[in-house]
Formats: structure tokens, sequence, C-alpha cells
């Protein structure tokens, strides 16, 4: 959990919009900070991860390759010279060559309840020390409906408990919040984390109020991309309230404003939210997968995030599959008996907008699965197949791998293509590119880079002004850390522009454990753009960033790292935590 505080907290509870996670801003009676003068987000935190996808140590580039043949079978017993590579539709030289295979784990009756064949995670076969695959299972409790979500509940269950690997290790996380997840493959702990999931939409369709706006019909209306049907919603509004048409229309674009904006910003949540996950994942050893069950979400104008996930998924080894929870749906005319009806006919025009609405809310997830060589499950209404069929690992796995010496170090994304040669025919799965390494890192991640040294080290620069405390407290799942950061916000640097006082401010709370290897980790960040008033009235009481860290009892290292973007000064600090 994060929140941020003033020095004299007393009332006034509110919810960030751009927040992340459970961020909650607590501000006092007597400084009271608008919405367009403080952007607050919250977020695991997980120091850098080496670049996974070029290996540095034999300068190789991998690309895990799957073939099916036309029933969906896969086939084995291919060999190096059976595949072609190309990167950037220059052929490669395939120099390294491996096969992994793995037993089937059974298959699926036509109602998708597992067969009585299907081994199950308690059989008697060995375990291996280590696992070979993390898979973080998350429930996408910000954009389903309780209904699907529900149905997709009992198909992963169902699929925790038959259908994964002796080697896998699962988490299950929600988009909403953050929780202290510990992957295991248990499946009782699964089933018990899954069962507790339960819908927490931050925007929905209002189909209550005239006019009826939908989500993406804000989208069009905002964007101006359909003056025909902010007409039809002019007239609806005309036809309940006989206002006049020139103000019905000024009302209807400020409603669909109003809608898109929240819409966009439950997204944008949505991607950050995932985002945060694929660092954390990007830890684990081994194979990385997020096996996404989703009812979707209009992506719009978070292009830039869903680009910059799929290259974080890309950066860190991480693949990402999609399953649609809404199943085989169907598009009710104006919605279904629930929507009123408000003495007004439904147009053909925006049925087709309609159906057009549903599908789009799928290309965000199905964009994610693609570009970082997953796969995507939709139209379907046998959850738990959709479950085996992403989280299961193909009984052959190729994995081809080229000397990356002749790669140009751009910092780019290189478009990969595997055929088959020899006249082999097949459908192939395989990676569809990756990010090639730059020979210096951005600007950003080396900012990004230095910070987390500072952040991993022992020294404590004292560059702004902060005082640190931190306590034990107990929690429903266990005892917590309750870290404070309290900042003097009259002597931080803060740059004027029209009127305003703006800063970037970066707290990050980590736990380490004696020999000084991370465990756990958050990170809040605030931009403000403060007015005169409310600049003065902060720099009198101050900030508090308050962060909660989860870790199993023993003994830890709280390090505490703050920074002021403007001029990239730090102060970081430790102390002993015992957790017991």
């Amino acid at each position: 959990m994060a929140r941020l505080l003033t020095r004299n907290q007393v009332s006034g509870f509110g919810r960030s919009a751009g927040a992340l996670l459970s961020l909650a801003a607590i501000l006092s009676s007597q400084v009271r900070v608008g919405p367009d003068e403080m952007s607050l987000q919250a977020a695991s935190y997980a120091p850098s991860p080496a670049m996974g996808v070029i290996r540095g140590e034999a300068d190789l580039v991998e690309v895990p390759v799957v073939v099916r043949d036309n029933k969906g079978a896969v086939i084995p017993d291919l060999k190096r010279e059976d595949f072609e590579l190309f990167d950037e539709r220059t052929k490669r030289e395939i120099t390294a060559f491996s096969v992994e295979n793995f037993p089937p784990v059974g298959s699926v009756t036509g109602s998708g309840a597992p067969t009585a064949s299907l081994p199950s995670v308690d059989s008697s076969k060995p375990k291996p020390e280590s696992p070979k695959r993390f898979i973080a299972l998350v429930l996408d409790d910000l954009n389903t409906d309780f209904a699907s979500l529900r149905r997709g509940k009992d198909a992963a269950k169902a699929f925790v408990s038959h259908s994964l690997e002796p080697f896998d290790q699962v988490g299950v996380f929600t988009t909403e919040s953050s929780q202290n997840v510990q992957f295991t493959a248990d499946p009782a702990k699964l089933q018990q984390s899954i069962e507790a999931v339960t819908p927490h939409p931050h925007y929905s369709d209002d189909l209550h109020e005239c006019p009826v706006i939908r989500a993406y019909e804000a989208y069009l209306i905002v964007h101006r991309l359909d003056n025909g049907l902010k007409q039809a919603k002019a007239a609806e509004l005309v036809a309940c309230t006989h206002m006049t048409l020139d103000a019905a229309i000024q009302a209807v674009e400020m409603k669909a404003r109003a809608i898109w904006e929240n819409a966009s910003a439950n997204t944008a949540n949505t991607l950050r939210s995932l985002r945060s996950l694929v660092d954390v994942l990007a830890k684990m050893p081994g194979q990385h997968m997020v096996l996404l069950a989703s009812g979707g979400f209009l992506s719009g104008d978070n292009e830039q995030l869903l680009q910059e996930l799929a290259t974080a998924a890309l950066h860190r080894g991480v693949v990402i599959n999609a399953l649609d929870l809404r199943g085989l749906y169907t598009v009710i005319p104006g919605g279904d008996a629930s929507t009123p009806r408000l003495g007004r006919a439904t147009r053909p025009a925006e049925l087709a907008i309609q159906t057009t609405a549903e599908d789009a809310k799928d290309d965000g997830v199905a964009m994610l699965a693609s570009a970082t060589g997953g796969q995507s499950f939709r139209n379907n209404n046998d959850l738990l197949a959709g479950f085996r069929r992403l989280g299961a690992m193909p009984e052959v796995l190729y994995v081809l791998g080229f000397a990356a010496g002749s790669v140009p170090h751009d910092g780019k994304y290189h478009a990969l293509n595997v055929r088959l040669a020899g006249g082999r025919h097949g459908s192939l799965q395989f990676r569809k590119g990756y990010i090639a390494p730059s020979k210096e890192p951005s600007a950003d991640l080396a900012r990004e880079q230095s910070r987390d040294r500072v952040l991993m080290g022992s020294d404590t620069p004292a560059d702004v002004a902060v005082r640190v405390t931190a306590e034990i407290n107990p929690s429903v799942t266990g005892p917590k850390v309750d870290m404070r950061a309290w900042i003097d916000v009259s002597r931080l640097n803060f740059e004027t522009r029209h009127s305003r006082h703006d800063q970037n401010l970066t707290v990050i709370a980590a736990l380490l454990d004696p020999a000084g290897n991370f465990v756990t980790g958050r990170q809040a960040d605030a931009a403000l753009t403060l007015k005169e008033s409310s600049f003065q009235a902060l720099s009198s009481a101050g900030l508090t960033f308050a962060l909660s860290l989860h870790a199993p009892p023993g003994s830890y290292k709280l390090r505490v790292l703050v920074q002021e973007a403007l001029t990239g000064k730090i102060t970081a600090t430790s102390q002993p935590i015992e957790i017991r």
C-alpha cells in the first residue's frame, strides 16, 4: 500500500484517478490540493534486471519455437537443418539448437472437465529442486463483470488443480491492487487465492442516464470520429430534457469527455499494473509467463503504455498469454433486460458501434499476446480449455539461437521470422521479435540503473531533506513494515511555469536480506504542479509518503530512497528491521 499525507493529517480521504494498485492521497483540511496539481502513482518495485533477451556471456539470441501439424498436434523429431531463421529479413545462421521435451498433462473433454487420467499436481512424480516456469495468473478484476469473473475463477481453480506441470510455480495476481503474492505449486493455496478475487471496477458504462453513452462511443465523440453519433446523442438528450439542440450538443461533448477520461484512466491503471508485474516476474529464475484472464479493455489513448508494456516484456523475457473471460458473447441491441430503454429505439448504426466496441476491448489484450510471442484464446465458452491451452507447455519445444555479434546494438526492435525448410509444412509459434541492446543505455535507463545502485548499496547520500520512520504492524496477510518518509517541501527545488511550481518526487522502500539480496519493494511517484497557495501551504506542512512492505518473519535491512527529478538529488537511508 502507498499513501501520500501531509504532516498534520486530519480528514479528507480521496482516491487519485492516476493511482496504481492501492494508492490514496490523504490531505489535511488546511492543505487542499486539486487533482490538477498532484498526480499520484504507486507500484511494486524491483531493481532493474539484466536484459535477458540476448545472453551476454554467449552472445546469443534465443528463439523458442513450437511446430504443430494441421490438427494442432506438436511435430517432434525436427533437426537444426529443418529451420530457417530471419532477423529483420536477414537470414541468420542457426549456431545453437536444442530440443526440450515435456510430458503431456492429459486431455480435456468437450465439456471442459478434466478426464480421469489427468495427473494432479500432488502426484508422486518427483519434482525438480528448481522450478523451470513461473506463471503469473492475472485475474483482471478492473475490467471484468461479476458473471464473467465467476466463470473464470471456476475454470482457473480447475486449471491449478489438474493442469500444472511438476516444475511450475504459480502466483495469483489482480490488476486492481498489489498483494504479497508467494509463488507456489500448492493447489489448495492457489484455489483460496483465486476464490478471494472479486470485481473492483473503477469504471463501467453508465446505461441508466439519458443520453446513454458507452465508453467507446465517448471515445468516438471526443476524438471527433463520428459526428452523426454526437448528433444522435444530442437529439436523445433533447427528447429527455427539452433543452435546445445547441445546448444538448455541448452537454453531450462534456459528458463524453468525462466518461472517456474515466475509462482511459482505468485502462492506464491496468497497463501500469501489468508493467509492474512484468518487472517483478523477471527476477524469477527460469521461464516467465503472464496468463492474463480479462474481460478486455479499450486501449484508446493508451497506445504508448501498451507499447511500453510489450517492450518491457520483450526486454525481460516474459511471455503474455491472454484469455477472454467473456467467452462467446452476443451483442444485445440497446443492452440486456436490465438496461432502461429511456424512450428510444436502438439505431442500426448504434448496434454496429456496440459490436465494434466489444471487439475493440480485445484488441489491446491480443496485441500484448502477439507482441510477446504469446497466444490468445477468445470467442469460446470452454474457459478451462483456454487456461490449459495457454498454460500448458508444448510436448516439444525447439530453441534456436544465432550469434548476436553481427546484430546492430541500436536499442531498437528487431522482427524475427522462422520458417520450415526442405518443403516441410506446419504451423509455427515463436517470439515475434526482440529488443537489441544499446551500446550505451538510454538516459532514462541510465538514471534508473544509477538509482538502483544507490538503493541496493550502503551509501547514505543526504541531498533531500527527509525524515524516515518505520514500525511493524499486523495485517490480514501477516506482519508488515509501515514506512513513512516526511519530505520538507520548502527545501525542494521547483521549476516555475505558468504560475505553477513543478517537481516530480520518487520514494522507494525496499527490504534486503542479511546478505544484501533484494526481497521486496514498493515505489511511489508524485508529479506536482502546484498553484502558489498550495505550494506555500505544503512548504509549511511538508509531505509524507507511507509505504507498506510484506515479508516473511526474519531480519532485514530497510532501505529508503527519495529522489527529486528536477536535479536528480537523492537521499538514501538504512535501518535494521526485525519481522516476527
